[in-house]
């Protein structure tokens, strides 16, 4: 009985050991998917891979990863969508496209899905942060609806006479919850929010008419949110801003530095390599459903003096007492 015992044993401790040896050679399969192949060489796609190696997910070694691309072409969605699907890879990698993200969740119901939001819920994505429960996690860029109303705070404290501020957003955000959360916020301070919605679509031409629009609405200043298809035209959004002389916030900050004016923002190293950490457990085998969907909490203010003095603002001391960064 001891020896069978003893066999039994032996047994199982081999094949346990086999069993880690095979996980340790294991080569994982990663699918990403961004906008433009160049995405894949700037952050957050770096930061991605960044903390991937520190958890020793390294491409070419135990890593593969198929690179996909809309071209900015919500119409692209659903194929690419079906593409990245019918590879079967372990984990789906998804950044800060709720439309995307929605598409990819419609072709698979059981592939890892970890993405970076604004908000999942409000979205449709998930309907609870806390227990995603499906195969859909990540990280939430948004601090909270409240977001919207604490930088149209910000302009208002910056130039206090501004009473016609636009709000420049994909179509789809303007019409629905982050729309309304800044209209309700622009009444509640006596603010004109004049709506400047984009399509998905939208490419420099666009974004220069718009602009044109607020000249001719007289805007006074400018909030621009972070989601598609501002986040591909930031740099231009930035540039504009300042050509038309408009005090601006965005969530921008660490990409364009030198043409921002304020920017209210999560710090996105700090939650770009958390969602690394997340792509990072469920490679290593966690459900998804035990990840719950962290919400940004760690804020900072970034104020460009230089820019302010370029359009002609004068940003009063408390309000750059209260900023984490400031640009001179």
């Amino acid at each position: 009985m001891r020896r069978r015992d003893l066999l039994a044993g032996l047994l199982a401790t081999t094949a346990a050991t086999a069993l880690q040896a095979a996980e340790q050679n294991r080569v994982h399969h990663l699918a990403i998917c961004s906008q433009h192949e160049t995405d894949f060489s700037i952050p957050p796609w770096v930061w991605l891979f960044e903390r991937l190696r520190q958890m020793g997910f390294e491409e070419g070694k135990n890593l593969i990863v198929d690179r996909y691309v809309t071209e900015g072409r919500p119409d692209n969605y659903a194929e690419v969508a079906r593409k990245i699907v019918q590879a079967k890879p372990d984990v789906i990698a998804l950044g800060f496209d709720h439309q995307l993200i929605l598409e990819v969740a419609k072709e698979t119901s059981t592939i890892p899905i970890i993405a970076t939001f604004g908000d999942p819920v409000a979205a449709g994505i998930v309907k609870n942060m806390a227990r995603p429960e499906g195969n859909i996690s990540g990280v939430s860029l948004d601090a909270g609806i409240e977001m919207q109303g604490k930088h149209l705070e910000i302009l208002r404290q910056a130039l206090p006479s501004a009473s016609r501020i636009a709000y420049l957003s994909n179509r789809a955000e303007w019409e629905g919850a982050w729309g309304q959360a800044v209209r309700d916020a622009g009444q509640r301070l006596g603010v004109s929010i004049i709506g400047i919605p984009m399509d998905r679509s939208a490419g420099d031409a666009e974004y220069r008419q718009a602009f044109e629009t607020m000249a001719r609405q007289s805007v006074q200043a400018l909030m621009a949110n972070g989601l598609p298809p501002n986040f591909e035209h930031r740099d231009l959004i930035l540039e504009l801003a300042v050509k038309y002389r408009l005090p601006s916030i965005t969530w921008w900050t660490g990409i364009a530095d030198q043409q921002l004016c304020f920017a209210y923002t999560p710090d996105y190293p700090y939650y770009f390599h958390l969602w690394g950490d997340e792509v990072g457990q469920v490679l290593n085998g966690t459900a998804p459903a035990d990840i719950p969907i962290q919400q940004a909490t760690k804020l900072t203010l970034t104020i460009n003096l230089k820019i302010a003095k370029a359009i002609g603002l004068d940003v009063p001391e408390t309000l750059i007492a209260r900023a984490d960064n400031v640009i001179e």
